[in-house]
């Protein structure tokens, strides 16, 4: 009885992990837009953009943060290296469909307008999607301490602006821009936020990504990976 709530439990999460993935708790840059944020920072000791692992798992199920990011058990980590490991060809060909990939979180303030005039209240804040060189750009202003700076000082940080041009894998441009200092909107100028508390909050349990990958292989949760191979290769 227990075990049949627990997978009660774990189906409703699975339908909150996917429409997470369509409505967002991480805001993803859309093709050809450009959104002025404010990035957050955390204590003074903590990066303020955050490395993260995370498997795309297809149109349905989407991106998901692996707990291997916090150093935590991965039902779907293990899944991958249990088929990538294998000597069957097949099996390694299952792997290289949903292959770990580093990426970066930046939790920012998401304003309305690009003068920074009036924050975006609901998606504020929200962990934002860089890609790698993006993450460089934002060394690279940080580090510059004669023009730019800490962008997260309160005080005397600025805004960016995140561009995006495009919308494939190959002619898809990505962009920092710097704005001129500003004060942390006052809303937020009180608040403190511990980033890796947050980024728990976005991250499932190791049960729930037992469960997720069990869906993305067509298998009953208990199943072995290399036991949903026939049936996904034959529904791609």
């Amino acid at each position: 009885m227990a075990k049949q709530l627990l997978k009660d439990r774990l189906k409703e999460r699975r339908d909150e992990l996917k429409e997470r993935g369509q409505l967002g708790n991480i805001y993803f840059l859309k093709p050809d837009t450009t959104v002025r944020v404010r990035i957050i920072g955390g204590n003074s000791e903590e990066e303020f953009i955050k490395e993260v692992t995370q498997f795309y798992l297809g149109p349905d199920i989407k991106g998901i943060i692996s707990p291997e990011t916090l150093k935590e058990p991965c039902g779907i980590m293990e899944a991958y290296d249990e088929l990538k490991n294998s000597k069957d060809d097949d099996d390694k060909s299952l792997a290289k469909t949903f292959p770990p990939r580093q990426r970066f979180l930046a939790f920012c303030i998401i304003f309305r307008d690009l003068m920074g005039k009036e924050v975006d209240e609901q998606n504020s804040p929200k962990f934002i999607l860089l890609t790698g060189g993006m993450y460089q750009d934002i060394i690279d202003l940080y580090l510059d301490s004669n023009d730019w700076g800490d962008m997260t000082d309160p005080d005397n940080g600025y805004d960016l602006k995140l561009s995006r041009v495009g919308s494939g894998k190959i002619d898809t441009e990505y962009s920092v821009s710097p704005c001129k200092n500003t004060l942390l909107p006052k809303a937020f100028r009180n608040k403190k936020f511990d980033l890796e508390e947050e980024l728990r909050q976005i991250i499932p349990s190791y049960e729930e990504t037992k469960s997720i990958i069990a869906k993305f292989l067509n298998l009953d949760e208990e199943e072995s990976p290399k036991k949903g191979l026939k049936k996904k290769l034959l529904k791609k």
